[in-house]
């Protein structure tokens, strides 16, 4: 579970809101993101609110480092696998590519 003080758990929500707005173009859904409390949408993306009032002399330690790069590369994932599907939403590939990539392959097999 990756946690996030409320107001990144806001942040992400207005994003996402913005994302299926504009990028999916489905505009219902993003009233329904936009209308879910902040904690009605930390609870559905699994994300837990933590509140994050540390004092500037506080040193993480070495697990929670640890625990924050976990969830900075399960995020990385999450994303690139979004813009993966975007991407294959915009320039879906060509039958003819593959063909290109098929030949090329054939060609090295040689």
């Amino acid at each position: 579970m990756k946690s996030h003080t409320r107001e990144q758990v806001q942040t992400r929500k207005e994003k996402a809101a913005r994302f299926v707005r504009d990028v999916l173009d489905d505009p219902d859904r993003a009233t329904e993101i936009e209308d879910e409390s902040v904690d009605d949408y930390a609870d559905r993306r699994r994300f837990r609110i933590i509140n994050r009032k540390r004092s500037k002399q506080h040193m993480a330690t070495k697990q929670e480092l640890e625990e924050r790069i976990s969830e900075l590369e399960a995020e990385n994932e999450e994303l690139q696998s979004r813009l993966n599907e975007i991407s294959e939403i915009v320039a879906p590939p060509d039958e003819e590519d593959e063909q290109e990539e098929g030949e090329d392959q054939d060609l090295g097999e040689e």
